[in-house]
């Protein structure tokens, strides 16, 4: 009989974090026909002793190492080596809430049509330190309905608290390896690419809102600098989805057109962002900035292929 669930930990050089995070999970296991899937990815602290010890304690836990950096590379090597029909990610600075185990399990032997491929729950920010006054501090991250349901196309949950039917995520071609945190390089919309492609494919993307996990909101990346340079690296993540959808001389089209009214774009915002600076305590003046970054990256990424002649590449 197939292993329902797989949880999957992708983690690097986070062994104090990701040994909470295993441990949450544990505490929820119990004696249940679960995998726990721990995926180094080239850490260079105790994260492979640790991670050896946890699957030497209980045989439920499997242990891999990929060297290459990359969390969507881990996550797709989880993917390939999961033995669960259901692959639940989970980030090694998150740990579960009570009932978040039995909520998954219940829901994926109730699904609602056998067009689910995606399931996703709340998170919950956990700063370690407060917040700038600038910085928007959002809560719970997710809609706020209290019951299931299904997304419409091109909405979808954070993929740091998602399970995946790991059949047909594989045969979508699984996450793309340009897109996500690498290594200490911020990357983003890894999920929300994937998730678009398995809903191109017909399949549905679910809310769970019984499942919440806690994310750890570092101290280091609660200020200006951090958030700039994190979105830089969204706007270039965002130009090589969207380039996805197009081909030949409308593609050509669309980097040029792009290219040209992104500098009015950022100088906008950069505008703004002086002026506003004296209100709301920066709030407005720091949208505007990091807009502007984010426009940056976007146009960076359309030139980088411009002067590569823009070979597409990848799923």
């Amino acid at each position: 009989m197939q292993t329902l669930i797989t949880v999957a930990i992708c983690t690097r050089n986070r062994v104090a974090l990701f040994e909470k995070t295993v441990c949450s999970v544990l505490s929820q296991a119990e004696e249940k026909p679960i995998e726990i899937l721990i995926v180094d990815n080239g850490s260079t602290d105790h994260t492979a002793r640790v991670a050896a010890e946890f699957a030497a304690a209980d045989p439920r836990v499997k242990f891999f190492h990929e060297p290459q950096p990359g969390l969507s590379i881990a996550r797709n090597l989880a993917l390939r080596h999961a033995a669960g029909e259901w692959v639940i990610l989970l980030d090694d600075d998150a740990t579960v809430e009570a009932g978040w185990l039995a909520a998954y399990e219940f829901f994926f032997r109730q699904l609602p049509n056998p067009h689910v491929a995606v399931i996703g729950g709340p998170v919950i920010p956990q700063y370690e330190v407060p917040p700038p006054k600038w910085m928007d501090a959002a809560g719970t991250w997710g809609p706020k309905n209290q019951k299931p349901f299904c997304f419409a196309h091109g909405h979808s949950p954070s993929e740091c608290n998602s399970a995946y039917r790991r059949v047909v995520t594989l045969q979508a071609g699984g996450f793309d390896a340009r897109l996500g945190h690498r290594g200490d390089t911020a990357g983003y919309r890894e999920g929300a690419d994937l998730n678009l492609r398995l809903q191109d494919a017909g399949h549905e993307i679910w809310w769970l809102p019984d499942a919440p996990v806690r994310h750890l909101i570092h101290a280091g990346r609660l200020n200006l600098k951090w958030f700039l340079h994190s979105k830089f690296n969204e706007g270039r993540t965002i130009a090589i989805q969207r380039l996805k959808s197009r081909t030949g001389s409308a593609r050509g089209f669309y980097i040029a057109g792009r290219a040209l009214v992104a500098p009015f774009h950022c100088g906008m915002n950069l505008l703004l962002a002086l002026v506003s600076f004296p209100f709301q305590n920066g709030r407005v003046a720091a949208k505007a900035l990091l807009r502007a970054a984010s426009i940056a990256g976007f146009a960076s990424e359309l030139m980088r292929r411009v002067l590569h002649r823009d070979r597409p590449v990848g799923p």
